[in-house]
């Protein structure tokens, strides 16, 4: 059997597998952010057993953590990526932003202690889980340029999302100011509405990296 030198070793060591991986890393970071979208949208239903939902969503939210830490790991080990690296760290980062997002929520529902959810923050909730498996639609497919056409229409429909999310969030807080007698109900339901808000803001950034990826590697 032949030994392969330092330089064989070296150039054996990182091909197609780890291409493949990092469209991987990037399948379970969106499969995660769909999970706790949905945990967080049965919160907002229902804030029954809040505490073991909120601990369900922080497990989700360290997994997400530990996806990152893999990919910023692998990257500099890695001579061919299947794009950019920098395109490879932003995606996943930004990915696990909008799961960061949704689990800042979780504590604040914790923290407030809300027993009682509104309807402008159902309807946000449910806008975060539109938005977050489109994405997940998109990425699902990322690695065959033959679906990008399909990724860009997943692209524009999360920013429809947000572009809804925008006036959910201005129904939201016009009830808020016009029944502001309960300052601590105003306080706490005004910074939770934002908050549903800027979490579909970060799934859109998410978006825009995908967008433009797809255009830097048609």
């Amino acid at each position: 059997m032949r030994i392969l030198n330092a330089k064989e070793k070296d150039l054996n060591f990182t091909f197609l597998p780890t291409e493949v991986k990092f469209y991987d890393y990037f399948e379970r970071a969106s499969n995660n952010l769909v999970e706790g979208a949905l945990l967080l949208q049965k919160l907002f239903d229902n804030t029954e057993n809040l505490d073991e939902k909120v601990a369900q969503i922080t497990e989700i939210e360290h997994q997400g953590d530990f996806i990152v830490h893999e990919v910023t790991n692998l990257l500099p080990r890695t001579r061919i990526t299947p794009i950019d690296g920098e395109d490879i760290q932003r995606l996943v980062s930004s990915m696990d932003d909008a799961l960061d997002a949704v689990h800042q929520l979780a504590l604040r529902m914790q923290i407030y202690q809300i027993t009682e959810t509104k309807k402008p923050a159902k309807r946000l909730a449910s806008l975060i889980v539109e938005s977050a498996t489109e994405l997940q639609m998109a990425v699902k497919v990322l690695r065959d340029k033959k679906q990008y056409n399909q990724i860009h229409l997943r692209i524009v429909q999360i920013n429809t999302l947000e572009n809804h999310g925008d006036r959910v969030l201005h129904e939201g807080l016009s009830n808020l100011v016009a029944h502001r007698d309960d300052i601590f109900e105003f306080i706490r339901w005004k910074e939770i509405y934002e908050l549903l808000e800027d979490t579909t803001d970060r799934i859109e950034d998410a978006g825009d990296v995908i967008q433009r990826v797809i255009i830097a590697n048609a």
